[in-house]
C-alpha cells in the first residue's frame, strides 16, 4: 500500500487496527514520508508488542525522521535492550544521541557498532570524537 495523500487517522481508526496492520501502516506512512502519523500508529504497536524489536527499529526511526530526537533515543535504546548485538540499533543510538549534540555519549554506541564490524563511519565518528575530545 502506497500512501500519497497527507494521511488523516484518527486515534480512533488507530486503536481499531490489528497489530499487524498497524505496523505496516506505521512502515508505509514512514516510506511515504508521514513520519510524525506514523509514530502515532507504531506506538500503538509497541505498546501492544513490547518486546517487538522490529516494531521499536520503526518507531525509532519515525521519530528521528520527524526530528523528535528524545522519543527516539528513548525507542533505540529499548531496541538495544532487545537486539545488544545489533550494529545497526547500536549506530542509530549514536545518530540520535549525536544529533542531540550528545557526542561524547554517542561515541560510546559507536564504538559498540565499530567493535561489532559495523559500518566503517562508525570508527570515523569515534576518531572525530576523540580528537576533540584530545
Amino acid at each position: 500500500m502506497t500512501i500519497h495523500l497527507t494521511p488523516n487517522l484518527t486515534d480512533q481508526a488507530i486503536a481499531e487496527m490489528e497489530a499487524f496492520d498497524a505496523f505496516r501502516a506505521g512502515e508505509d506512512l514512514l516510506d511515504s514520508r508521514f513520519p510524525r502519523d506514523a509514530a502515532r500508529v507504531l506506538r500503538r504497536v509497541v505498546d501492544e508488542e513490547p518486546a517487538h524489536s522490529a516494531s521499536w527499529e520503526l518507531l525509532g526511526r519515525a521519530h528521528f525522521a520527524a526530528a523528535q530526537l528524545k522519543p527516539a533515543e528513548e525507542a533505540f535504546r529499548r531496541l538495544v535492550e532487545l537486539e545488544p548485538t545489533s550494529a545497526w540499533a547500536q549506530t542509530a543510538l549514536g545518530l540520535t544521541l549525536d544529533r542531540q549534540s550528545r557526542h561524547g555519549e554517542g561515541a560510546v554506541h559507536h564504538r559498540m557498532a565499530a567493535a561489532m564490524g559495523a559500518s566503517a563511519r562508525d570508527a570515523t565518528r569515534v576518531e572525530l570524537i576523540d580528537r576533540q575530545t584530545g
